[in-house]
């Protein structure tokens, strides 16, 4: 590849010792990809080919700064870079427009590979969550199971599923391990997301206010299933 077809990479992170790092391992293969840009605590100011974002530090916030750059639009690629690829983590890169995630135990010319792969439209990492995204319909579920995943969904704990409901706190997590075997999920996010995904709401006659709105059923409403991980 001629020097002048290199990719153009802004390296993305919150410390400068780690986007420096980041650079010295990618400079033996600069006539491949040519970093333009060394973003600390910003985001990339022009355009850009990939953007290759060091996940060190916050996890969440990442995501959103990852889903920042997204629609901001002057990066092509978001590339996630991690020591930990976590299948919550993974859904949640997905969702956010992510184009790959890379762990970092690549050699750099194997991060080079990603690089170049993300850049041809390739979408890198998320093979197991894919494959994990069994189709299921909602008979699948009884008509309780569909209440609490709602519910989840919605963002209440165990407790709150157990009085909107008029369960105990222990038949609540009856239904929620068994959602989870059914959904082959791990996890309150991981759920959410599945029942985001295959539109499972409430019935009528369990429907929630929202948040600011009055209403005789309105709990406290908790932490989304974006906030909260645990079970």
């Amino acid at each position: 590849m001629a020097s002048g077809d290199a990719l153009k990479v802004a390296l993305v992170n919150d410390y400068e010792i780690i986007v420096h790092g980041l650079a010295a391992m990618l400079a033996p293969f600069s006539d491949r990809v040519e970093i333009v840009e060394i973003d600390v605590g910003s985001e990339p100011k022009r355009h850009v080919d990939v953007a290759l974002f060091d996940t060190f530090a916050s996890r969440r916030h990442s995501i959103d700064r990852a889903r920042q750059m997204v629609q901001e639009g002057l990066v092509d690629h978001v590339l996630l870079y991690t020591w930990d690829a976590a299948a919550e983590f993974l859904s949640l890169a997905d969702e956010a427009g992510v184009s790959g995630v890379v762990l970092k135990s690549q050699t750099g010319e194997s991060l080079v590979d990603v690089i170049e792969r993300v850049a041809r439209g390739e979408r890198i990492g998320f093979e197991n969550i894919h494959r994990g995204r069994q189709s299921w319909d909602h008979s699948a579920l009884s008509v309780r199971e569909q209440e609490v995943l709602a519910l989840i969904a919605y963002g209440m704990s165990n407790a709150e599923i157990g009085r909107e409901l008029f369960l105990s706190v222990d038949t609540v997590k009856t239904y929620v391990r068994r959602l989870y075997s059914k959904l082959g999920v791990r996890n309150r996010a991981q759920a959410a997301l599945q029942a985001a995904r295959h539109n499972v709401l409430p019935p009528a006659s369990r429907q929630l206010n929202r948040p600011g709105e009055a209403g005789l059923n309105s709990p406290a409403r908790s932490p989304g299933p974006a906030e909260r991980v645990g079970v």
